[in-house]
């Protein structure tokens, strides 16, 4: 599809926060019914399997059939302990990134109002009276309001505030790898790297399984993350997967990720922009954790933008996200990991030992309430996350 003239709505980017919006929209508009016009403006030519999003399904959203994997358990495990929790009403969830797009790309299709254009590399946005203008690699568009979900630029980023998250993780074929079906491993820890560790296991059927290496790393440039997120197997994936299953296992496919877990500062421009995704500060600062959090962003964005096209008044608020008592709480865990990675594992190990199942998915989910706040706190040490509280503490550089 070419590029048109004018649009109402510019959404920068077909990942998971732009298609979330206009399935959003989709989903709130009755079939035949007035709606605004949407085009997505997405730079790559095809898409590929590059990702995974996981979340405990605990809240509505316009993805629920396109859930492949369910697990009512969960554990995390550290320095020979585990804690496994049970939870059979709300399971933790995988969706996988083609199975998102297939559902996104279906209801597109059946709406003569949302367009997706490949190819589109944006290179400028320039504010107009009316509407901000955008100079593209295939034109210039005219759109009342822009949503940006490309990622964010270095300079929005509070790297000295965080670590990053980098993993590899790869989709095994393991005959009958004789691992329980039912559990899902959030958190591995790994003893004998510098840092910050663990083994990400999902089993997806008796033959295959997700598993992904993760660190915490406070530079992104350090050996660690070049080495996870190279396109080889890394050295210590492909050793735990010997280890672990034998030596008959073999890579059917890889994703590889740098997550920025840390403050996000949203570019702005007016209120005909609007930043969202990762660059609008969706993710979750101090887990990774998206998709929850961007379902209810783009919810909130769609409805801004039917209130828009009813009443003529093309403008957007950034959606509040999570509680504010949560964004402070992860500041001061995510400085608290920088000044002591080596203790992080314990403190991990303590939060989900120490809190009940719904207290954790709600939690990790972005939605707790006061009590399960109360009982986070209360699960982890005071000492080291008073003193990353205090300003006087805090550090700038990493560990």
């Amino acid at each position: 599809m070419s590029l048109p003239k004018e649009t109402d709505i510019a959404i920068l980017g077909a990942g998971l926060a732009g298609l979330s919006i206009a399935s959003w929209l989709d989903e709130l508009v009755p079939a035949g019914a007035d709606m605004p016009r949407l085009h997505l403006l997405e730079a790559r030519e095809e898409d590929t399997h590059d990702r995974t999003w996981c979340f405990w399904d605990q809240s509505a959203h316009p993805f629920r059939d396109a859930i492949s994997h369910r697990w009512q358990n969960w554990q995390v495990s550290h320095a020979g302990k585990q804690v496994v929790y049970y939870d059979p009403d709300y399971p933790y969830a995988m969706l996988p990134a083609d199975a998102m797009r297939r559902s996104a790309y279906s209801r597109i299709a059946i709406r003569n109002e949302l367009s997706l254009v490949r190819g589109v590399k944006v290179e400028a946005i320039t504010p107009q009276s009316e509407s901000l203008h955008l100079t593209t690699s295939q034109g210039q568009l005219d759109a009342k309001v822009v949503i940006d979900t490309r990622p964010p630029p270095l300079e929005a980023l509070a790297e000295s505030q965080g670590v990053w998250q980098v993993f590899h993780g790869v989709e095994v074929h393991q005959p009958h790898h004789g691992l329980g079906l039912s559990k899902a491993g959030l958190m591995d820890f790994q003893a004998g790297h510098a840092g910050i560790h663990f083994v990400y296991l999902l089993p997806l059927d008796e033959h295959h399984l997700l598993v992904e290496w993760t660190c915490f790393e406070a530079d992104r440039h350090s050996e660690t993350c070049q080495i996870l997120l190279a396109p080889e197997l890394p050295w210590m994936l492909a050793n735990w997967l010997d280890k672990h299953l034998g030596k008959d296992w073999a890579v059917q496919r890889s994703e590889t990720g740098c997550l920025p877990m840390m403050p996000i500062t949203p570019p702005h421009i007016n209120s005909r922009y609007l930043s969202a995704g990762i660059r609008g500060g969706w993710m979750r600062p101090a887990t990774g954790y998206m998709f929850a959090s961007c379902q209810r962003g783009a919810e909130d964005v769609a409805q801004q933008l039917l209130k828009a096209h009813a009443q003529k008044r093309w403008h957007l608020t950034p959606p509040r996200i999570r509680p504010s008592a949560l964004n402070w709480m992860d500041k001061v865990f995510l400085q608290a990991m920088r000044q002591h990675p080596e203790a992080a594992p314990g403190w991990f190990l303590q939060l989900f030992a120490n809190t009940t199942a719904a207290q954790q998915r709600r939690f990790l989910g972005d939605q707790p309430s006061a009590g399960d706040l109360l009982a986070i706190m209360q699960a982890l040490p005071p000492g080291p996350f008073v003193r990353a509280a205090l300003p006087r503490f805090s550090i700038s550089r990493g560990h």
